[in-house]
């Protein structure tokens, strides 16, 4: 049998190897990954992390309740991660086994609450062995810091509170999924509304002397500070500025927590 040609070889070649080549050129790119904070914040025990930058600004407020006084500068001159949700009930069941939550059918998605500040500090000490990180709840400066996102609207993040959170107007009486609402400009939601979140100061009456350098100001007594107002609250606790205490071994269905870490 007489053998093909070189160039008979060669034609062939073009024939059938064009053709896949064609194929792989027009192959659809697969589909660009999603950010979905609630898929993301009901798995595993860390929700996703937002770095916030070093910087300044004003903490408090001259129109809000006496212990919102005197504004003061706080400078950060390091940076940190905050949570982009609040601890759900899902990454609380993960890491301590079981839900304290009075809104227990609420879902994973939902964030925890009924835990109190010693609780809490149980969780992230049990997360740092875990994890090999450092986790921790902000500082009220850091906290409020975070909310505010480089502005000065009256939420945490703007002046459209049923957009921004849910509070007694719009949650039913009930405690929300988390990330369901406008994020402000950092990233964060549920700054506002949904459940309170504690933070790792002691509770003072106002903020003479309070630290400027963004560290926890400590040594006020056995009540810590809440931030950001819950599901049964109206608008005006929703407030950036506005602040709640709670002794340390409470535990209510409106108190629940975002983390914060150092990098």
């Amino acid at each position: 049998m007489k053998r093909p040609s070189l160039l008979t070889t060669a034609l062939l070649a073009i024939v059938f190897v064009l053709p896949v080549h064609a194929a792989e050129k027009h192959r659809p790119a697969p589909p660009a990954a999603v950010d979905d904070p609630v898929r993301n914040a009901s798995s595993g025990i860390v929700p996703p992390m937002v770095r916030i930058s070093a910087g300044s600004f004003m903490m408090g407020t001259d129109n809000g309740d006496s212990d919102e006084k005197p504004i003061h500068r706080v400078t950060f001159d390091y940076a940190f991660e905050m949570g982009k949700t609040e601890v759900t009930q899902g990454q609380w069941k993960a890491l301590m086994g079981q839900n304290p939550s009075k809104f227990n059918t609420c879902g994973d998605d939902c964030p925890v609450e009924q835990v109190s500040w010693e609780e809490v500090q149980r969780f992230i000490s049990k997360l740092n062995v875990k994890t090999g990180k450092v986790y921790r709840l902000p500082s009220e400066a850091e906290w409020e810091y975070a909310c505010r996102a480089g502005g000065s609207d009256e939420y945490c993040g703007g002046s459209d509170v049923s957009s921004l959170a849910w509070f007694k107007d719009n949650s039913g009486a009930k405690i929300m999924p988390v990330a369901k609402k406008t994020p402000n400009a950092w990233g964060l939601y549920d700054m506002g509304g949904n459940v309170y979140e504690w933070v790792q100061d002691d509770y003072h009456s106002t903020y003479k002397g309070a630290p400027t350098d963004g560290r926890p100001w400590l040594g006020g007594g056995k009540h810590k500070v809440l931030r950001g107002g819950s599901w049964d609250n109206i608008a005006q606790k929703l407030r950036a500025g506005n602040r709640a205490d709670l002794s340390q071994s409470r535990r209510g269905a409106y108190d629940g927590f975002r983390l914060a870490r150092t990098l």
